[in-house]
């Protein structure tokens, strides 16, 4: 997310909204001054929404505007490099940083130029630079005095504010070790609202090792800070983080409203890049309630489509749609899916989404019935976890955790970390029991034989029709048919035949 705050100028109210600037760009197209009007627009303040609906008009530039004159195109060259970067373009990315050059490892303040702000600002941002590189760029622009830097996209998809484009969760040991120094290098990068950043980033790393208590102690306290500021990203983070653990400890109750909460915040402060995380967490909640209609209807009218061009910032919402694919039925669809991201997400350095599409695809095939590419997929989510620690990233499967573990278990050797996870999922289990039911798995599995019966009623076809179908008496028929009734907990055929197509049997 692009932190920025919205400016009046020449009254013009920035960001503009992304109808307004589509619109605008659009013109400019039409009459001949395209680069311009770029120039004149996306050098305000502006979301991220924005330049991705604008992005075609982008590609029309010649490449030569970013070579010529390089003093005038800096700005239009880091647009233009994050840009690539929401486009899964990260050796594109990587050329158009190159046109600023390199800039001095230790330049001092006096040597220190413009070109080395653009330079290095964009590199904090870029995917493909090592958490090292990361920390030496930070360091840089610390030692030369860098203020508040605006429009600086440090998160993206997850709601997480150091979780997005750079997973930094991995590193809590040294957030408490090295507290004076990160907040310090988060307040330059934020401003005032640095140290709640830190706060949020602390209180991920407590619930993932599974400390929820100090997590939500440390989120809750941070909440009234960033409203003060008016930081509605920040708060944004906060408020999923909040609602994220008090659903997962089963306070489900308290946990709901918080959706539309945060839906109030963003029509007031008209943060529209925030929306389509907001209403893919709307859906990860009804998972874990197991509610079909709402998934069903995010998936229908709200889900981003993975069979276009692949939008980085909705990389959260990604992540979400496989769950519901999986709450559905479509367990292909989330093993294709989950499959596409992971080498999208490892040249990125997201572990934790790396991770996270491991497990997903583990679940899938658990509930497919493949077993042993069940425990290939769990076991590399397994390495994963437990070299960063992601023990409630696991735990949170419930029930399928336990089923996945179960069977892995008697495959494979256990050990203290998978016994963890297993402990904890049965916790999660208890309190939320419909997480990622489809609709058929609450009721009893019908037989091959009461399938081929069941899909015969479906045609209308009597029993003695159906006897003669299958080569079976009329009594074995409705024996078959009693058992279809009890087990579809319905009275007579009709019913059962709804009911199937409710599910997704016939």
């Amino acid at each position: 997310m692009i932190r920025i705050e919205s400016m009046l100028i020449k009254d013009r109210i920035y960001p503009r909204k992304t109808k307004e600037m589509i619109q605008i760009i659009k013109k400019a197209d039409k009459e001949g001054h395209l680069l311009e009007t770029i120039k004149e627009e996306f050098f305000r303040p502006i979301s991220v929404t924005a330049l991705w609906a604008c992005r075609e008009y982008f590609h029309k530039l010649p490449e030569e505007v970013y070579h010529q004159n390089i003093g005038e195109s800096m700005a239009l060259i880091s647009l233009r490099a994050l840009l690539a970067t929401m486009e899964n373009d990260l050796e594109g990315a990587k050329a158009y940083i190159g046109i600023f050059g390199e800039t001095q490892k230790n330049i001092s303040p006096e040597d220190f130029s413009q070109r080395d702000y653009f330079c290095l600002t964009a590199q904090l941002v870029m995917p493909y630079i090592s958490d090292n590189e990361f920390f030496h760029v930070v360091a840089t622009m610390q030692r030369v005095n860098i203020s508040q830097i605006q429009s600086l996209t440090l998160s993206a998809s997850r709601p997480s504010i150091l979780n997005g484009f750079r997973d930094f969760t991995r590193y809590g040991k040294e957030l408490i070790r090295y507290r004076e120094t990160i907040t310090n290098m988060v307040r330059m990068l934020y401003g005032e609202s640095g140290k709640g950043v830190f706060e949020i980033a602390l209180a991920e790393w407590h619930y993932q090792i599974n400390d929820s208590f100090r997590a939500l102690l440390l989120v809750t306290g941070t909440i009234p800070m960033m409203e003060n500021v008016q930081d509605m990203q920040c708060l944004f983070v906060a408020m999923a983080l909040q609602m994220k653990i008090l659903l997962l400890n089963g306070q489900s109750q308290a946990a709901q409203p918080l959706v539309e909460k945060i839906r109030e915040r963003i029509k007031k402060t008209g943060w529209e890049e925030l929306t389509n995380s907001l209403n893919a967490l709307g859906a990860w909640a009804a998972c874990y309630d197991g509610n079909q209609d709402i998934v069903q209807e995010w998936l229908d009218t709200l889900a981003p489509d993975e069979t276009k061009e692949l939008y980085m910032m909705d990389m959260y919402a990604y992540l979400v749609k496989i769950r519901c694919y999986l709450m559905t039925g479509k367990y292909m669809l989330a093993i294709i899916f989950a499959k596409q991201l992971i080498p999208i997400l490892k040249k990125g350095y997201r572990h934790m989404d790396v991770c996270e599409c491991y497990m997903l695809s583990a679940i899938a095939c658990c509930k497919a019935g493949a077993l042993e590419d069940m425990c290939a997929e769990l076991e590399e989510a397994l390495k994963i976890a437990q070299k960063y620690q992601y023990i409630r990233l696991l735990a949170d499967e419930g029930a399928y955790m336990v089923k996945m573990l179960t069977i892995y278990h008697k495959r494979k050797e256990s050990n203290a970390f998978t016994e963890k996870i297993l402990l904890l999922a049965g916790e999660v289990a208890k309190r939320l029991p419909d997480y990622l039911k489809s609709a058929e798995e609450y009721f009893e599995p019908l037989t091959v034989t009461e399938k081929q019966v069941l899909g015969l009623m479906a045609q209308g076809l009597s029993y003695q029709e159906i006897g003669k179908m299958t080569g079976k008496k009329v009594g074995t028929v409705k024996f078959h048919s009693a058992g279809i009734f009890r087990k579809l907990q319905v009275k007579n055929r009709q019913q059962a035949v709804n009911r199937a197509n409710e599910i997704g049997l016939i």
